[in-house]
């Protein structure tokens, strides 16, 4: 993860941090303490606060203190509309069952690309080819997709 100093946290990555029962929730805190430990600018969209909301008081997310907030501009909805634009003929995606975390996700994956945020960690892998690949080659989208499922230790290449 050379060459990350910042990272713009899912939905799935914040529900595990707080929630000890979680699946994933031992992934999540050794990769929330090796941002922090690494100085890694953590952003906190306002769109995940809201798919956040659903099931939790943001409140008890943001009382950590550690998060830029990042809020959804005209900028990034042109950029998602360019992206879902592109992405809209795309049939596996059709076929995925929930359409709205299909535009969140897009509306995030803009915000990525308009600030040149570094990664992006998320447990949904299913995005990474469905979404990411396809923005990658049509608009030069770039950022380091870190697997939520995927232990820090086996990402970093460490054996311990």
């Amino acid at each position: 993860m050379n060459g990350i100093n910042s990272i713009l946290l899912d939905s799935s990555f914040c529900i595990r941090l707080l929630k000890s029962d979680a699946d994933f929730h031992q992934n999540t805190v050794e990769y929330f303490e090796y941002f922090l430990e690494n100085k890694i600018d953590l952003y906190l969209s306002t769109i995940v606060v809201s798919e956040y909301a659903v099931g939790d008081d943001p409140d008890n997310l943001l009382s950590l203190n550690v998060f830029k907030l990042l809020e959804f501009d005209y900028a990034d909805a042109k950029t998602a509309g360019d992206f879902f634009a592109e992405l809209k003929g795309n049939e596996g995606l059709r076929k995925l069952e929930q359409r709205n975390v299909i535009v969140n996700d897009i509306k995030l994956f803009a915000q990525i690309h308009n600030r040149q945020i570094d990664g992006y960690i998320t447990k949904d892998r299913r995005s990474l080819n469905k979404m990411i690949k396809p923005l990658e080659k049509s608009h030069n989208l770039k950022f380091e997709f870190i697997d939520l499922s995927v232990p820090l230790n086996e990402k970093l290449g460490k054996l311990f």
